[in-house]
């Protein structure tokens, strides 16, 4: 008797102390979400290492893996193929895609500001676009290019009156002077110029009034009408991680390395400090966007023939997700 009572007691104290600590919830299944990057692995890219090396992405629900790109990849594939949900691209690229019938949108702009920037060596005494005349002058296709004939058509200046050549990939050309001037981006060719020893000025577009989005991040039309909050997290999250490596640059290296080991991690420190006024440019919010700078890239695509096609350019973007983010 004495035993069945005390196997009682027992058994009421387990089932009194299950009440007070009920079972552990599973965590919830994280949504898968891949992103096309525009590039190899780099600090490029570092506000979404923040996200989801720190959590932040997990803390949305979202488990997000990245798709590296490069110079021959199909930048829109994946996303209107469904391979992946999110890519990155140029503004004025947007623009010409959606023109050409691509039905992708504009959700926000990491690189509010271009990172195209037009570099001569500090010897060589080229300071504006005024003295690009006579010049030798080695530029990519795409935005380079755009920029640098929209850049010098405002200064007075005509295409014919400097030698275009194409981009060099090596430096050594241009410490030669048989480059006198190549386009680059701010957070590369000239920190690389730089660290080998050579002093060089810079010349930006923006200065002469070329205003170019750069990495943008987009989706389709489909996958944001059917995935409003899946989106809204994905950015609140990518944003978050672009603050902290604005605020943490000296910790994007190792960021970097996590996808790409063979990083150098101290040269993309570098990267990011460069990069950061791109990102953050005072002005208002990161990842924000203007209608008038959509405008302008759409005229200036127009004055030089790239774009001739009918468009509203009002439909290449859409800021309902910045505007509930940062209300």
């Amino acid at each position: 008797m004495k035993t069945l009572l005390t196997l009682a007691i027992l058994i009421g104290a387990t089932l009194a102390l299950s009440a007070c600590n009920p079972p552990t919830p599973s965590p919830r299944a994280l949504t898968p979400v891949t992103v096309q990057l525009r590039w190899t692995h780099t600090a490029q890219f570092a506000g979404m290492y923040a996200a989801a090396q720190n959590g932040y992405y997990a803390a949305e629900g979202l488990a997000v893996k990245f798709i590296p790109g490069g110079a021959s990849v199909d930048l829109y594939k994946s996303a209107l193929d469904g391979t992946a949900q999110f890519g990155m691209h140029g503004g004025d690229a947007l623009i010409a895609a959606r023109a050409g019938g691509k039905p992708v949108k504009a959700l926000a702009v990491i690189y509010r500001r271009s990172p195209v920037v037009f570099i001569a060596l500090a010897e060589s005494g080229i300071r504006q676009p005024k003295d690009f005349v006579g010049k030798t002058v080695s530029t990519g296709g795409g935005s380079g290019r755009l920029s640098l004939l929209s850049m010098v058509a405002r200064v007075g200046i005509r295409a014919d009156q400097f030698n275009q050549v194409p981009l060099i990939s090596d430096l050594k050309p241009f410490y030669a002077r048989e480059v006198d001037v190549i386009s680059g981006f701010l957070f590369d060719q000239p920190l690389t110029a730089r660290r080998d020893g050579y002093a060089v000025h810079l010349i930006y577009p923006d200065d002469y009034g070329v205003h170019f989005y750069a990495d943008t991040l987009f989706a389709t039309d489909d996958f944001i009408a059917k995935n409003p909050e899946l989106v809204l997290r994905f950015l609140r999250a990518t944003l978050k991680g672009w603050t902290y490596a604005i605020e943490n640059p000296g910790t994007v290296g190792a960021l970097v390395q996590s996808y790409e080991p063979k990083a150098d991690a101290a040269f993309e420190n570098q990267k990011m400090e460069a990069s950061i006024p791109l990102v953050n440019t005072g002005e208002d919010h990161i990842g924000w966007m203007k209608p008038e700078v959509w405008a302008g890239m759409e005229k200036t695509l127009r004055d030089q023939g790239v774009l001739t096609q009918p468009l509203d350019v009002t439909q290449v973007y859409t800021t309902e997700f910045l505007e509930e983010i940062y209300k």
